[in-house]
């Protein structure tokens, strides 16, 4: 039956609102924040922050579930989330609707077009640092020749617009679906782009950029884009087998990309068959059914001591919550240094500290702490003592200008009517090869009482930071906890155990992450209810008891995992696979195992049968 350019509108309008709706209920671009206006977004279109490409966006939830640790913390909320979304039901209504008044049959076949289609989508980080900017291409088929009158339509109806041509006269519309919210989409012979916003394709006058414009053109022509490129990958071609998620560690380091030098992106591949979904290199190694893999992108010319953390392990307490390996560019770190110190004049200090830094640093949290007071630990290169001299020196002086607080009642306490004052950094050196630095900073966060200090009447808050900076035995340690930095002291006095005594020796060097459930959980736990007090978030309290903390004791049950890069790494970029742990007791059956059941074995990758 052929079918009216009224339909074929009604049609168009639903299919691009179904696809808004996919992206938003998945990925949320619109949740919570400023609709976007006409104005052109900063983002580059070369290199997205993140890639996904799908067999079926509709499944990807549900895969991810397939990872037992995940199946056991998510809810089934958060496969069905989509279906019971604001968004989603409101664009229901709307399409029952639609069906009812023009008597379609289509609903339920377009709904299962854009869910069940094959997808590729490019994800960049809005300024409130969500993936809010979105953008994605993909096949029409069978829908390709209902597309083909929609300029007719679009040239008079309110919602639907032509906006701008591209290179060969191809139409850019514009689909209005609510108030500041608009998508453009634009289609050639069987291929479909849309994007979340107008300032991603259009300026403030409603030209094109060029340079985005030309990006687009080339997707509606052949289907590929820079995003392969960009991350060392094949193109998956349009029929991706399962699901690969490709995330920048720019993005993942919140652009602190100083302290992961060397590491250039993560990938996750599902595969119903246990194959690989092309990262370039060949080097899969799933061979069981419906398995995730993990890897990482690694560049060895930049990696501090070819990542090697072995050290940072021997040096750091046993039963972290969570703990990993940062690859970190020492230079480029103490250039930010040297900005935050500029104008008490000690750029040169920082550039001294950077220079005496050596190999990967390591971020630990505890859960006798708080997730906002982890502990730092650096190597520092071997020096004789007038080296070791100034080093300290530097520390000493930098230490004093950046940490710190004004605090009223020790400014009042003093006597002075105005000005920055601190409390005193106090210095100690509690063994010949030792010195310890700290100043205490109110803090509501804090994790220490000011009750319990002697100079509680300085204070400002009821909490404050013991703020603590220590160089000992070739070792820098940071903490906003003096606790967690004693303990380390502890750890390198051969006073307490130590994180490399947990796992197995031979991946000390390689392991780059560490995991304890128990003590994440417990946590986790604990900073959820300090967040809710029963006094004023009665309701959330009541929540999170209801739904989170059940989650966190099914996390508490799992065993320490940690996850490793490849003995040997390549020689120049490229994907390396990340081996997944999961360290059980022996005797443990009810333990996850990894695989093969075996203390220390290797899992293939989470959500691999057995894992």
């Amino acid at each position: 039956m052929k079918m009216s350019r009224k339909k074929m509108a009604i049609l168009i309008v639903g299919l691009l609102v179904v696809a808004g709706v996919i992206i938003q209920a998945v990925w949320r671009p619109f949740a919570h924040r400023k609709a976007t206006g006409t104005e052109a977004l900063a983002f580059d279109i070369h290199r997205p922050d993140v890639v996904i490409d799908s067999e079926a966006l509709s499944r990807l939830p549900r895969d991810i579930l397939r990872v037992p640790l995940l199946h056991d913390v998510l809810t089934q909320d958060f496969v069905d989330y989509y279906e019971s979304d604001n968004t989603r039901l409101s664009a229901e209504g709307a399409l029952r609707r639609l069906a009812f008044e023009h008597q379609l049959d289509w609903r339920d076949e377009l709904m299962r077009r854009v869910f069940d289609e094959p997808a590729h989508v490019l994800l960049w980080r809005s300024p409130d640092g969500r993936p809010g900017y979105w953008l994605m291409s993909m096949h029409r088929n069978g829908l390709a020749k209902l597309l083909q009158g929609i300029g007719n339509v679009a040239a008079s109806d309110s919602q639907l617009s032509q906006v701008a041509k591209l290179s060969g006269d191809v139409p850019v519309y514009a689909l209005k679906l609510a108030v500041g919210r608009t998508l453009l989409f634009a289609t050639k012979d069987d291929r479909l782009v849309v994007l979340s916003a107008p300032g991603m394709l259009l300026d403030e006058k409603g030209g094109l950029l060029s340079e985005r414009a030309d990006a687009v053109s080339g997707m509606l022509s052949s289907g590929h884009d820079d995003a392969p490129g960009a991350y060392q990958l094949d193109a998956v071609g349009d029929a991706p087998k399962g699901h690969r998620v490709v995330v920048s560690a720019n993005y993942l380091s919140f652009g602190y990309q100083a302290f992961f030098s060397g590491l250039n992106a993560l990938r996750f591949d599902f595969s119903s068959n246990g194959n690989g979904n092309g990262n370039g290199n060949g080097n899969g190694n799933g061979n069981a059914a419906a398995t995730w893999q993990t890897s990482a992108l690694i560049d060895p010319d930049k990696l501090p001591q070819q990542w090697n953390s072995a050290d940072l392990w021997r040096a750091l307490p046993a039963n972290p919550a969570a703990c990993t390996s940062l690859p970190a560019d020492w230079k480029e770190a103490s250039n930010l240094l040297g900005k935050v110190t500029a104008n008490a004049g000690g750029a040169d200090g920082a550039a001294a500290i950077g220079d005496q830094l050596a190999g990967p640093a390591a971020v630990c949290w505890y859960a006798k702490s708080t997730l906002v007071a982890p502990v730092f630990v650096a190597r520092v290169k071997t020096q004789d003592a007038a080296g070791s001299a100034a080093l300290k020196g530097a520390l000493g002086k930098t230490f004093s200008d950046v940490i710190g607080a004004y605090e009223v009642k020790a400014a009042k306490a003093d006597g002075a009517d105005s000005g920055y004052l601190r409390l005193p950094v106090t210095t100690r050196e509690p063994s010949a090869d030792v010195t310890v630095w700290q100043r205490p900073v109110s803090a509501r966060s804090g994790t220490a009482l000011t009750s319990k200090a002697s100079f509680a009447s300085q204070l400002s808050a009821e909490r404050y930071f013991p703020v603590t900076l220590a160089l000992a035995h070739g070792y820098l340690i940071f903490s906003p906890d003096s606790r967690l930095v004693d303990d380390t002291l502890a750890v390198l006095d051969k006073r307490y155990p130590a994180l490399a005594d947990t796992l197995a020796p031979q991946r000390l060097p390689r392991t780059i992450l560490t995991l304890t459930p128990s003590s994440a959980a417990a946590l986790v736990e604990r900073e959820a209810a300090t967040a809710l007090p029963v006094d004023q978030e009665a309701v959330f309290r009541n929540a999170s008891r209801t739904h989170l903390v059940p989650k966190l004791h099914a996390l508490a049950h799992y065993p320490p995992v940690s996850l490793t890069l490849p003995p040997n790494l390549p020689k120049s970029a490229g994907w390396v696979p990340v081996q997944w742990w999961f360290d059980r007791a022996k005797g443990d059956a009810a333990a996850p195992d990894a695989g093969t059941g075996a203390p220390d074995a290797p899992a293939d990758q989470p959500g691999t049968e057995g894992d």
